[in-house]
């Protein structure tokens, strides 16, 4: 039996991140090696949402995972940003990372974006929430029972 392809997930430290984890989790493709997140140094938060970087370290640990952190300044340019990630792209290709996991829901030009991005780096992006009714979804996490696990 082969390995499953090692995978990290494009972590916001958001709804939409986690819930990817754990569809892919359950679907259980790939074997999730890590988290990426990009970091604002300045601020010492997660670029995205604002969290605090100690919260995505709790985060991390919980979910028992490594959390690859980019760390951006700001402001910050578009070709700083994207040099910032090339970087951690060859370093987790190095690790045999192959795929990576967002959590994006239905924004074309984001997701057109990520694809480009990746291409030619090793990594396949994978979106498994993407195109789902946001309502349906949002259901469908509220009614995860609350004495089960989430398997993050």
């Amino acid at each position: 039996m082969s390995a499953r392809p090692k995978a990290v997930v494009a972590w916001s430290s958001g709804k939409d991140s986690a819930w990817a984890l754990h569809e892919v989790r359950q679907a259980a493709e790939f074997e999730v090696v890590g988290l990426l997140t990009t970091i604002t140094d300045t601020f010492e938060r997660v670029s995205m949402h604002s969290v605090r970087e100690r919260l995505l370290d709790m985060q991390a640990a919980a979910l028992e995972l490594p959390c690859h952190k980019v760390r951006i300044p700001s402001p910050c340019s578009n070709e700083v940003y994207e040099a910032r990630m090339e970087d951690a792209l060859r370093s987790l290709v190095g690790r045999g990372v192959t795929e990576m996991v967002f959590g994006d829901l239905f924004l074309e030009d984001v997701r057109a974006y990520r694809v480009r991005q990746l291409q030619g780096t090793g990594i396949t992006p994978r979106f498994p929430l993407w195109g789902r009714n946001t309502r349906e979804l949002a259901q469908e996490m509220m009614r995860w029972p609350k004495d089960t696990p989430i398997i993050f």
